[in-house]
């Protein structure tokens, strides 16, 4: 790679749109329904009790008693800290230096921890189901499939990783029902999925150490004008795409029901812009000369503008599938379990690339019109759950549940955007019926994350090392979901 612009080479190549959510393993969201959150979603594709059904298994449409609609949302409380960190002193020394070093290059009480990178947000979900006959129900949901949000404070160690990050996706589903006989029943969705994603991580493009380094070889600058970040890079993009959903539901006994439910993988292609928020006069440190030069030098300019560039980001929403089974114990309890595969090994690397010449692609010395080029080699899952509910009386429906979701981030390969780790889930909800026609559900969810290890470096499209920068701490993430739900019989 020319040495040119080094620096922003690898601010550039480090870039990764989306991290992990505490809602679920990878950026999967599971708060689609106050009543399934109750029994830590356990069961959920094997029972049909109000519209949610239409995303847990289609197939259970059919089973409703008659039509109805569902609609309500997910509060979530949440919590990350990112600690212990150290990074690198700019200058492509090996070793770490604190954050509270007092050496120049060190650059003390310049960088903070970040706070509270994780936004609260609130989840929103609806379902209707409309009854054609005994054996035969449409439906549709609108429903929140994929989502993150991190934001980490202005001037952290994180932030030459990863500052802001957001992933936002609507899924509209329509869906067909049918009872193929007494005990059987199937249930086929179509996915229209908008998603819209942005990312941002700010710049070191002249490392103090460099800036005194440069000064010691007269040229003309002030080191301290170059003290923390002095710009901001920022990708963004949105798309629709489609995919596909079926389900199963058997009654192996009159106690016993089983179902599975399938979810296809939806391949998006988020177009959009690659940007440096401030994009003129832009300055970065030079190795072949040790100097400060304009940052678009590399191609003979001598502006120092950035000018913005189109973009595209490749994603894969992974298939899943969930097996379920809901077995009656006596009149007033009914058991649940379930369990989860989802295709995470499909997400291998994590691109953005130019769709047209740019200083920002030609820069990031990756080739190929390449902007970002990420490392992810995700895994497989399995997601685990167990759950029951309990009669009270004819007005009062109790539950509680427990989930283990496995994370599919591999520790080598855990980022700054992705503190990701295994999680366990610890619900209770209830059902108050109102009356016939109007019934209410609630849940409360504690989620658990074990303290997650970083030790993230810039890579190439080789999955080489970057240097000069070097990231690393731990993360503990917590969360509290609140959730609520309204259904309507009709």
């Amino acid at each position: 790679m020319n040495k040119h612009i080094p620096v922003l080479a690898a601010a550039v190549a480090a870039a990764s749109l989306f991290s992990a959510g505490v809602q679920a393993g990878g950026f999967k969201i599971n708060e689609q329904s106050a009543s399934g959150a109750g029994r830590a979603f356990a069961g959920s594709a094997a029972i049909a009790k109000d519209a949610s059904v239409v995303f847990f298994n289609p197939a259970g449409m059919s089973r409703l008693e008659q039509s109805q609609a569902s609609f309500g949302f997910t509060f979530l409380n949440l919590e990350g800290e990112f600690k212990n960190g150290v990074r690198t002193d700019g200058a492509g020394v090996s070793s770490n230096i604190p954050v509270t070093a007092t050496t120049p290059f060190g650059e003390a009480g310049v960088y903070n921890d970040g706070g509270d990178f994780m936004p609260d947000k609130v989840i929103p979900f609806g379902y209707y189901v409309r009854k054609l006959d005994e054996k035969m129900a449409v439906g549709l949901g609108i429903f929140a499939p994929f989502g993150t949000s991190t934001d980490y404070a202005q001037g952290s160690l994180a932030s030459g990783f990863a500052d802001e990050t957001m992933l936002t996706a609507i899924d509209i589903q329509p869906t067909f029902s049918y009872q193929l006989t007494d005990t059987f029943s199937v249930g086929l969705g179509l996915d229209i999925v908008y998603a819209k994603g942005v990312l941002s991580k700010e710049l070191d493009l002249v490392p103090l150490a460099a800036a005194y380094k440069a000064a010691g070889a007269e040229q003309d600058i002030n080191p301290e004008d170059y003290r923390g970040y002095e710009n901001k890079f920022e990708v963004s993009g949105d798309d629709i795409a489609f995919g596909w959903n079926f389900g199963l539901m058997w009654d192996v006994t009159p106690a016993t029901t089983l179902g599975l439910a399938y979810r296809s993988e939806i391949e998006f292609e988020l177009e959009g812009d690659s940007e440096f928020k401030k994009s003129t006069g832009v300055m970065v440190y030079s190795e072949d000369n040790n100097r400060v030069v304009p940052a678009d030098a590399l191609i003979g300019g001598t502006s120092g503008t950035v000018p913005k560039q189109a973009s595209r980001v490749p994603l894969t929403g992974p298939q899943s599938a969930t097996l379920s089974v809901a077995h009656q114990f006596n009149d007033r309890v009914l058991l649940l379990a379930g369990a989860t595969w989802t295709d995470w090994s499909s997400f291998k690397y994590f691109d953005i690339i130019g769709t047209e010449p740019g200083l920002i692609s030609a820069v990031s010395g990756l080739g190929e019109n390449y902007i970002g080029h990420i490392v992810e080699k995700w895994r497989d899952t399995v997601s685990v759950s167990v759950g029951a509910e309990y009669l009270l009386n004819q007005n009062w429906t109790l539950r509680a549940g427990y989930a283990f979701d496995e994370s599919p981030v591999k520790e080598a390969y855990r980022t700054a955007r992705v503190p990701d780790n295994d999680r366990q889930w610890l619900t209770v909800g209830a059902t108050y019926n109102l009356n016939p026609r109007w019934s209410f559900d609630a849940a409360l969810a504690y989620l658990f994350i074990g303290t997650s290890e970083l030790n993230e470096f810039n890579k190439d499209r080789n999955d080489e090392i970057l240097p000069p920068d070097n990231l690393t701490g731990e993360y503990d993430i917590n969360a509290l979901g609140i959730s609520f739900q309204a259904n309507y019989r009709m």
